[in-house]
């Protein structure tokens, strides 16, 4: 079966998942007119800003060991780079890593490139980094730049294969292409998929002269677990999720996250891949099936305490260690209990509205439902099919709990924020600040440094949670002393305002 891999250029999410970034109303709403086919045409007549799915491909290549990225682009697109730098070291050392500095390279094209084309500053490029850091693995992002003017970087990779040692990754992932910027994960699978050994030498020759459902044996009878990780997800959670899996009697190895290039070789020596966010994995996971025979499981993000057990069973059912993983959930579980009583009188009752990542801010919602609180409204950053099931479970109390689909666009956050009045926030990185501004205590829904997956997730969320909650003052010295950019007319009007349906919309701005 031929898959999307087979193409130079990979499809974007809007064509591959029917993907929707734009919405406002009810969970039930939501997952209705997602089913329905009916979210492809939503649209906002005005929009603050967006991200870019070249930030969330280089969140994932930034952080490979032995690697060095080249951004062909203008000197300008590099910029987010610096910041990185500082993450990678620390999750380098993490995991018992040497630490080393971000490695990156632009192509610098300049006007007179968008004229001549800039493919001969790339193969320059590439000749250099290589010469001068010897990598095992170049990644080459294309950015709008080389979109625009037609540069052909696999052409440029195939001609300068021979000139260098490493291995040369050309990633399409230019930010004009497509509004869902999670296909930048995508971009990266897709160049991965094509120019990196993922498998040893033998069994990727069985591979090409038989069907994959052919690999040997005893590959299929590994107690080896590949679970793919998220720039999100710190060196804790996965610690979190390895002890897990031990307990039932599985191996687990992370990837790609911070996965040594050679370590992609043995890719297909698992039995089973597993991810955590659907978001994240399903382009990957879906190619390595059909060339490779490996099965995946793709069901709810291990947050909290359902979801954690949902998870662990599922992946324990595909070993038949179902009674082992009972006996794990049922000790684990009682723990948690013992060590949750002294925070659950504190969060009962807390009102906390939610922003993030689609699959994230569903099963952090069911988490502070456990908790004990009342999830008021949460936002995702874009939406598609693998929601569904999860958003109707998470709203099961409230079905028509407010749902807001937005990358960014803080205009819209601020409005339901200040209707809301929620005792705590639980944002994603770039929204917490704006709502501390507005008076509200706010939990980084991600941080690496700490837990949130599995049970110590759960604990580590709740006892945060109790001591952000204890003290408001300095978010309401914040609200105090702060202006915020909207006029306050703009908090008076309709939240979504400004999401259509394909037509004209709303004018002028909040």
């Amino acid at each position: 079966m031929a898959h999307h891999t087979d193409q130079k250029v990979l499809p974007k999410r809007e064509d591959r998942l029917r993907t929707c970034h734009a919405y406002g109303g009810t969970s039930c709403g939501l997952v209705q007119e997602s089913r329905g086919g009916c979210l492809v045409r939503s649209e906002r007549s005005f929009t603050q800003v967006c991200n870019c799915q070249m930030s969330l491909a280089l969140t994932m290549v930034t952080t490979i060991p032995d690697a060095v990225i080249i951004m062909h682009a203008p000197p300008g697109c590099g910029g987010s780079n610096v910041s990185m730098d500082l993450y990678v070291r620390n999750g380098l050392n993490a995991r018992g890593e040497k630490k080393a500095p971000l490695i990156w390279f632009t192509s610098n094209l300049d006007e007179a490139d968008v004229i001549a084309g800039g493919e001969e500053k790339l193969e320059a490029t590439i000749v250099e980094a290589d010469l001068r850091f010897r990598p095992r693995l170049i990644f080459v992002v294309s950015t709008c730049t080389p979109g625009i003017i037609g540069d052909d970087i696999d052409a440029v990779a195939g001609r300068v294969r021979s000139r260098v040692a490493a291995t040369v990754v050309p990633l399409h992932c230019e930010g004009f292409k497509t509004r869902i910027s999670a296909t930048g994960y995508d971009a990266v699978y897709h160049g991965l998929a094509r120019y990196v050994q993922l498998a040893p030498h033998d069994a990727q020759r069985l591979v090409e002269e038989s069907p994959p459902h052919g690999l040997l044996d005893e590959r299929r009878k590994s107690r080896r677990v590949n679970v793919f990780n998220v720039y999100s997800i710190g060196r804790s959670d996965e610690v979190e999720l390895a002890r897990l899996l031990e307990l039932i009697g599985l191996e687990a190895r992370f990837y790609p996250n911070f996965a040594r290039p050679e370590a992609f070789a043995e890719l297909t020596e698992a039995s089973l891949n597993v991810s955590i966010c659907a978001t994240h994995d399903d382009y990957f996971l879906t190619f390595l099936e059909e060339r490779y025979g490996i099965p995946y499981l793709i069901d709810t993000m291990p947050i909290g305490i359902r979801n954690t057990g949902r998870w662990l069973r599922a992946v324990a059912a595909r070993f038949g260690l179902e009674e082992q993983a009972e006996r794990v959930i049922a000790a684990e579980e009682a723990e948690l209990e013992r060590a949750l009583s002294d925070y659950r009188p504190t969060l009962a009752g807390k009102r906390v509205y939610l922003g993030g990542g689609e699959m994230r801010v569903a099963a952090t919602a069911m988490l502070m439902h456990e908790l004990g609180c009342e999830v008021v409204g949460f936002r995702a950053h874009h939406y598609d099919e693998f929601g569904d099931d999860l958003y109707l479970t998470a709203a099961q109390d409230r079905p028509g709990m407010e749902v807001n689909v937005a990358t960014t666009q803080t205009f819209e956050l601020a409005n339901l924020i200040e209707r809301a009045q929620p005792d705590l926030y639980l944002g994603h990185s770039g929204s917490n600040a704006w709502v501390a501004k507005l008076g509200v205590p706010t939990l980084p829904i991600f941080s690496a440094p700490q837990t949130y997956l599995g049970y110590l997730g759960v604990f580590e969320v709740a006892r945060r949670a109790v001591r952000l909650t204890a003290n408001r003052a300095f978010q309401e010295k914040l609200r105090r002393h702060t202006r915020q950019p909207y006029r306050e007319s703009w908090y008076r009007n309709a939240p979504f305002a400004y999401i259509t349906d394909g037509a004209d919309g709303a004018g002028g701005r909040p």
